[in-house]
C-alpha cells in the first residue's frame, strides 16, 4: 500500500512562494508573504501557548521565524 504524501501546511507554501518572488523580484509580494508568516506563527504563539522550541508543521516555530526574518533581511525587505 502507498501512502499519499501529507500536503504542506500554510507555512510551508508560503514560504516556497516567498522564495519564488524573490526569485522572480517580486520584492512587494515577497515581503508580504514573509511578514505574514511572522504574524502568523506570533499569532499562533498568542492564542495557544506556544514556544520557540515546540513544532507548527514539523518545523521549530524559532526556525520558522528565522527563515521570515533572514529572508527579510537577505533580500533588503526591510522597510
Amino acid at each position: 500500500m502507498v501512502m499519499a504524501k501529507k500536503d504542506k501546511g500554510l507555512l510551508h507554501r508560503t514560504f516556497a512562494e516567498a522564495r519564488e518572488c524573490v526569485k522572480t523580484n517580486n520584492q512587494d509580494r515577497a515581503r508580504d508573504l514573509f511578514d505574514f508568516m511572522i504574524f502568523h506563527v506570533a499569532n499562533e504563539r498568542w492564542n495557544n501557548d506556544i514556544q520557540a522550541e515546540e513544532k507548527l508543521e514539523g518545523v521549530k516555530v524559532g526556525v520558522w521565524l528565522e527563515r521570515a526574518w533572514y529572508g527579510l533581511e537577505n533580500n533588503n525587505l526591510l522597510l
